[in-house]
């Protein structure tokens, strides 16, 4: 499914927002995903063979989570972007799946290249390779913002009230 608009979310838990960042501290691989490529590298190569969540908090209410996927190198895929607010009945969850800025300055660039080499080709009246430069365009953005991950992460936030007899 193509991510390009944030989708929100939201989910209750009864657990107290301190607990709730204890948890994910506890949960989490600590990575803050960076533009540095040399960064990325060595993150997905020390867990090349494991499938793990990574993320980092912000700060004492806001976190970031990610998926990873063994045998994958998924260093721009869709991520969670939420904070932690305090209720009656313990906290809430709130935030939006979305991809890393890194990936949508890419997406940026990768357009207007296309679109610049489309034009020069239609001004050469080469209609052929303006079409297939637009359908070069069609499949970079495809793979740049088509993943899975949402799923796996709402689950992960989902199951995370449900586990309540660990942290106390």
């Amino acid at each position: 499914m193509l991510s390009i608009l944030p989708v929100s979310f939201e989910t209750e838990t009864s657990l107290s927002p301190k607990r709730l960042a204890r948890r994910l501290d506890r949960d989490l691989v600590e990575h803050r995903p960076t533009i540095n490529i040399m960064s990325q590298g060595r993150f997905m190569r020390k867990y090349r063979l494991e499938t793990c969540f990574y993320g980092c908090r912000t700060s004492s209410t806001e976190f970031r989570l990610y998926h990873h996927q063994a045998k994958k190198r998924d260093g721009g895929s869709t991520g969670f972007y939420g904070r932690i607010e305090a209720t009656d009945s313990g906290s809430r969850i709130s935030g939006s799946f979305r991809k890393p800025a890194y990936t949508y300055v890419f997406g940026i660039v990768w357009t207007l290249v296309i679109a610049l080499l489309a034009l020069f080709s239609v001004s050469l009246k080469e209609y052929a390779a303006a079409g297939c430069f637009a359908a070069l365009w069609a499949v970079g953005i495809w793979f740049m913002f088509s993943d899975n991950k949402k799923p796996m992460l709402r689950a992960y936030l989902e199951a995370l009230p449900k586990n309540t007899e660990q942290d106390e």
